[in-house]
């Protein structure tokens, strides 16, 4: 359930108002929500309420809490001038709160997969609904890229990975998703084996009649996906796959830890998937290749999909500690832990899992277009409500990375969003037109207004689950939330500070870099820990601007009620059935 202040802050940002100091008062679980809506312009402030419900089980109830709310009444039980007592249990032994996957996103075929996945295996619909994006892009390929602006424009590439403890439900999630790909490549086999057969037919025929003949090239097999592979070979399929490949791996990590396995640790793997990534030219002359002639991959499409636990997140960090933006390109899904589910009989039905792989097969069948001798991907564009759309989230999103509160440890993968988001809304486009059985492979349609609505939605989502991987890895390292934040605590604790200035604090800890001390109170206010008191706005004019002030959650400075909730994990098995897709969903 909403708290009524919460439902009335969130109300009156649809209507269009403002907030100032009231939006610092949104209680945890909705501030992330009530910051993206006010970054935006109002007119798309109620798609970003739509992406944020989509998925959710209470969704019903906060529709409810908003529609009582009385957007132009004062705010219900809140007095700025007091700390309220209403606090949650702090939450610093815990992650940041994550959103469910927004599947309204998704075309028919894919949430029917996602909805009947997720039930049947009992795991996170995140676990087939994010391999289900990455699958989509690795069958795009190079086939399409979408014109953001004259010389600048977006591809399908995608390195994506599901995180969660053993036995959640990744693997099986992820080959739900990825059996259309494994259709595909059993029809590519297939089709190389009877290509084989006519080339031993030409070649003994050609020996018959006793001239010497130049055999014919003997085939290649054409490649949708890899696994097994060291970073060493990639360029090589890429360059014989112009069109692109996808990895799908059960675990990611073992991918990672073979970098530069064969070059004692001192190779270029992760310089060149970083390369790959971006679609930059590779060209290698250090592998031994037929008549010495170098590797060229003048424009590499690969997507990367896998699994991994919380243990082994660190393992995507440079192992010499540099910020080399290798984990900052990964769409990152860490949702709650579910409970192990008990048996059902529920399984996939049939048609589900046809109408998912025939959509990706649609998707396969684009061909590479032919542009004065070179093959090229088609090009997609915007249409005029998909341009508008893109300008005003981008807008919002260059915004919120400029505000002066903004971490600056998630300037990377905030960075790294401005291209996903033009990466997606191609994708959904395609993925949409691919939905209809009759759909013409070869055709490019345009983005629209929804497509990029809903590729922001979706980067909503990957920005509260890269939060959590970042908290989750400083974790892994002992810090607890960093020594910084074991300062504050440890200061106001020791003082029994109800409540404290920035002022008070920064002449208290002097050894606290600005930067830093940010990140710590965002900590902490997203932890419920403290919370900030809104800045009045009829102060006096002139002389110094007061320090913003904070409330600290009276449960840690009582040393008998440490109250530190855990990240959730649903008691209940309850079906995956939301309103936007309840049609989808058998009964």
């Amino acid at each position: 359930m909403i708290p009524s202040f919460d439902a009335w802050a969130i109300r009156r940002l649809v209507c269009g108002h403002e907030l100032n100091g009231e939006l610092q008062s949104v209680s945890g679980p909705f501030r992330p929500l009530a910051e993206r809506m006010a970054a935006r312009p109002a007119g798309s402030r109620q798609a970003t309420l739509d992406g944020f419900l989509s998925g959710r089980p209470d969704a019903e109830g906060i529709i409810r809490a908003l529609a009582d709310a009385d957007p132009s009444g004062p705010a219900p039980g809140h007095d700025p001038d007091e700390p309220a007592d209403d606090w949650p249990p702090p939450r610093l032994g815990s992650l940041p709160r994550v959103e469910p996957f927004p599947i309204a996103v998704l075309p028919e075929p894919a949430a029917r997969l996602v909805v009947e996945g997720a039930g049947a295996i009992g795991c996170s619909p995140d676990f087939i609904a994010v391999p289900a994006l990455a699958v989509a892009a690795g069958a795009i390929g190079r086939s399409a890229s979408l014109m953001l602006k004259p010389g600048y424009f977006a591809s399908a590439t995608v390195y994506a990975a599901s995180i969660g403890p053993p036995s959640d439900g990744k693997t099986p999630g992820q080959k739900v998703a990825a059996a259309a790909i494994r259709r595909i490549d059993e029809a590519l086999e297939a089709e190389y084996e009877a290509a084989l057969e006519r080339w031993k037919e030409e070649v003994a025929e050609g020996g018959q009649d006793g001239k010497k003949q130049k055999p014919p090239p003997r085939p290649r097999p054409q490649r949708i996906d890899i696994d097994d592979i060291t970073m060493e070979a990639i360029p090589v399929l890429l360059q014989d796959n112009p069109r692109g490949l996808i990895m799908v791996r059960d675990e990611l990590t073992a991918f990672v830890l073979g970098m530069n396995q064969f070059k004692g640790g001192k190779g270029n793997d992760r310089s060149n998937a970083l390369k790959i990534w971006s679609g930059d030219s590779i060209k290698k002359d250090r592998v031994n290749h037929e008549d010495n002639v170098p590797v060229r991959c003048a424009h590499p499409a690969l997507t990367i999909v896998g699994g991994l636990t919380p243990d082994m997140l660190g393992e995507l960090l440079d192992p010499k500690g540099r910020a080399d933006g290798f984990l900052d390109r990964f769409l990152l899904a860490y949702p709650d832990a579910k409970p192990v589910a008990d048996w059902t009989d529920r399984g996939i039905p049939e048609d589900v899992s046809d109408d998912w792989c025939g959509l990706v097969a649609r998707l396969w069948q684009r061909s590479l277009n032919v542009k004065d001798g070179r093959a090229v991907p088609h090009v997609a564009h915007f249409s005029p409500d998909g341009k508008a759309g893109w300008s005003d989230h981008y807008n919002a999103h260059a915004a919120e990375m400029n505000a002066s509160d903004f971490p600056p440890s998630l300037r990377g993968p905030w960075g790294k969003f401005r291209e996903y988001a033009g990466r997606l809304s191609l994708i959904l486009a395609l993925m949409d037109h691919a939905a209809g059985p009759t759909a013409d492979p070869g055709a490019v349609p345009n983005v629209e207004g929804r497509h990029v609505r809903d590729a922001w939605t979706l980067v909503d989502y990957f920005k509260s689950h890269a939060k959590r991987v970042h908290a989750a890895i400083a974790q892994g390292r002992g810090i607890g939330g960093g020594p910084v934040v074991e300062a504050i605590v440890g200061w106001f604790r020791e003082g029994h500070r109800s409540s404290f200035s920035e002022r008070d604090l920064k002449q208290a800890r002097r050894w606290i870099e600005p930067a830093d001390l940010a990140d710590a109170l965002a900590f902490l206010t997203d932890r419920a820990a403290i919370r900030p008191r809104p800045m009045h706005s009829d102060r006096p004019k002139g002389g110094r601007p007061p320090s913003p002030v904070h409330d600290v959650n009276p449960a840690l400075l009582d040393s008998q009620n440490p109250r530190i909730a855990q990240n959730p994990c649903p008691s209940g098995g309850e079906e995956i059935v939301h309103p936007v897709f309840c049609k989808f969903a058998r009964t």
